[in-house]
């Protein structure tokens, strides 16, 4: 039986849920009716490197030099033809594109490759989140928006990670209703599920066991708006000295970030631990994480934390609120309310009750629903319908 070809590509593997998301389904649609290609950018110096899941599982990564996060015609173009020529090499069934850079250039490709070979290649496009808030100025914006409903209406698939992110999408304008999925992120979650090394953080950083623990975990970029989670800490430190806070990531933020900290006197409570890969470790051992970013998808921090059994508070932003029950609404606050946010923590800190209540109704719910298994299925049944389509209208 032949094979479907997937050709998969995405910007670059940095630390996030798209780099984790592509590689699982890369590796697991290796089989009797799937053969898949992942095509990425580099991934710049001051960004974390996740190419190493990938040399765990075994997945080759083929690198576009050229593919960068940065504008660049020249590049750009120089990009899109490499992957023009891959495709007509490898003469993918699907194009499947993550994130927005590989986005609008793979798509690009493959509408001239369907127009070149006159072929019927099947584009499927991710929306993980979205630039079109808190990122560029308003005319890059509007332009992005321009370049993403003109991709959209060669796209067969439009997917969306949560439902209020579909609503965000259509309600920019792009693609209409019936081309949109919305298919939830899909993890290796088992080993956050069973992990009880509660002490790793407090041993490891010599903080006294009978301190709680608030951490985030997050590229250190302006979108992540990590001012705020230094604000809060301050914040909830003067109320409970007994608290030590955790910064883990790294990026292009990080020397300003240390700077702020030090400005806000919150050197000796706050740590900057770079990047950690035994990201399980570090969730079991806190007890509560911090979100602020203005914009997200679905964040992998929030879905790693709940999986772990560690309660979350976060600004409602993106598709954060379809992470939380009705009960977790409570620990949801505008961007930027300092106070609330603080208020809301030392709620969860401060009660046994709240605490438990919070990790009951979304640990396992979470674990669930967001493993890759699903994902792989989900996807599976997507690709069959697209080709099984294609087959139709070639028929």
């Amino acid at each position: 039986m032949k094979k479907t070809k997937i050709l998969r590509i995405i910007a670059r593997l940095n630390v996030g849920g798209p780099a984790i998301h592509t590689v699982l389904l890369t590796d697991q649609l290796q089989n009797e009716e799937f053969e898949s290609k992942l095509y990425a950018g580099p991934v710049p110096s001051n960004e974390g490197d996740m190419s190493y899941l990938a040399s765990e599982r075994g997945v080759d990564v083929n690198y576009i030099h050229e593919l960068q996060r940065e504008l660049s015609l020249k590049n750009d173009l120089k990009a899109l033809f490499q992957i023009l020529k891959v495709m007509l090499k490898y003469k993918p069934d699907v194009v499947h594109t993550h994130t927005a850079k590989a986005g609008f250039i793979g798509r690009g490709a493959a509408l001239l490759y369907n127009i070149i070979s006159n072929s019927k290649t099947k584009t499927v496009h991710t929306f993980h989140g979205h630039v079109f808030h808190g990122y560029f100025s308003p005319l890059k914006t509007k332009l992005f928006l321009f370049i993403e409903r003109s991709l959209a209406k060669s796209t067969d698939r439009i997917v969306t990670i949560t439902n209020k992110q579909q609503e965000e999408i259509l309600g920019f304008g792009i693609g209409k209703k019936e081309q949109h999925s919305m298919i939830p992120l899909g993890l290796d979650l088992k080993k956050f599920y069973i992990n009880k090394n509660k002490d790793f953080l407090h041993e490891t950083y010599s903080i006294p066991k009978n301190k709680k623990l608030i951490g985030i975990v997050a590229r250190f970029t302006q979108i992540k708006n990590l001012e705020m989670f230094i604000r809060v800490a301050s914040l909830i430190h003067e109320k409970d000295t007994n608290t030590h806070f955790f910064m883990v990531g790294d990026g292009e933020d990080r020397t300003h970030l240390e700077s702020y900290c030090k400005v806000n006197n919150a050197s000796n409570f706050i740590t900057f631990t770079g990047f950690l890969k035994n990201l399980p470790d570090i969730y079991a051992s806190l007890d509560l994480v911090l979100l602020t970013s203005n914009n997200e998808g679905s964040p992998v921090s929030i879905i790693e934390a709940m999986t772990s059994g560690t309660s979350v508070v976060s600004t409602a932003v993106g598709g954060v609120p379809d992470l939380f029950t009705e009960f977790g609404q409570n620990y949801l606050v505008r961007t930027n309310d300092d106070e609330a946010m603080a208020s809301a923590s030392l709620d969860i800190l401060h009660s046994e009750d709240n605490n438990h209540r919070f990790v009951t109704e979304h640990q396992d719910k979470t674990y669930k629903k967001y493993s890759f298994d699903r994902l792989v299925q989900d996807l599976t049944e997507t690709y069959k319908e697209l080709t099984y389509e294609s087959i139709n209208i070639i028929a």
